[in-house]
């Protein structure tokens, strides 16, 4: 990928009509290669070698965005109900971390997707009472997006910082987020892989193996906001790593003693 990346800068393809001279100091050019070269080129100037060599590193690393850095994407949704078949998505947040969760975006994507009011009044007691007193009712009643629009600015904001394939779904009971999701913005979990880190197994895993691990777990604020949610899982997930799945320290072994060689008198 990266000598392709060089070549395109070089001009090694013989299709571009360029050519580089020895030193790469100096390049000349056919009429259809203006353009290409124009993009090569400081101000007028021709590229140093390591400058070019400079470029294509940055041009490999756009290519692949923090593919690398295994991001992990959490998704937090807000329902009108748990009922996936009839209920929807009413607001959904989005964050982006590396694998060693730390953001790769702080601002994240956020968006509260239109509802009528009598709509919103079926909800069941729960969302009501939860909905209604975080706010987010009358948001939803007074926002002009639709499904579709925000599962289209949800997918451009992924396909800025990975590409298709590479993030992973995480959250707590994030399930069932994908469960609505695949109904309700089917074209954003295509493009994440199909694995997904559920940091409420993890929470289930340790009630049973460890369960004095559970005592210090950072405690949730229970704002039920998709945004509040997902920091909490962000953090709940650091404790876990940090009490629970961290590596034991590698015992390393004591440099062994030479054997003296003994030699025989004669």
């Amino acid at each position: 990928m990266f000598r392709r990346a060089f070549n395109t800068l070089t001009g090694r393809n013989a299709s571009n009509g360029v050519k580089v001279t020895k030193n790469t100091a100096k390049v000349t050019k056919s009429k259809p290669a203006q353009a290409k070269i124009n993009k090569v080129s400081k101000a007028g100037k021709s590229l140093s070698a390591s400058e070019i060599i400079k470029q294509a590193h940055e041009n490999e690393k756009k290519l692949h965005k923090y593919d690398s850095k295994l991001p992990i994407v959490w998704i937090d949704c807000e329902m009108t109900g748990l009922d996936h078949k009839n209920d929807v998505i009413i607001e959904i947040c989005c964050l982006i971390t590396d694998k060693d969760l730390k953001l790769i975006d702080e601002e994240g994507y956020e968006s509260v997707i239109h509802q009528d009011q009598i709509r919103m009044d079926q909800m069941d007691e729960w969302c009501t009472q939860h909905h209604g007193s975080s706010g987010l009712t009358e948001k939803v009643v007074k926002s002009t997006k639709t499904m579709g629009q925000v599962e289209e600015e949800l997918l451009e904001y992924l396909r800025k910082y990975m590409n298709k394939g590479v993030g992973i779904l995480a959250g707590n009971s994030v399930h069932m987020d994908r469960l609505f999701m695949l109904k309700d913005m089917p074209r954003v979990v295509d493009y994440l892989t199909y694995r997904i880190i559920d940091v409420s197994s993890v929470m289930e895993i340790a009630k049973r193996f460890n369960p004095a691990v559970l005592a210090g777990q950072p405690r949730k604020q229970t704002a039920h906001t998709a945004r509040a949610d997902i920091i909490e899982s962000i953090a709940q997930l650091a404790y876990f790593q940090q009490a629970f799945l961290k590596a034991p320290t590698p015992v390393v072994p004591a440099p062994s003693t030479p054997t003296p060689t003994l030699t025989r008198k004669t």
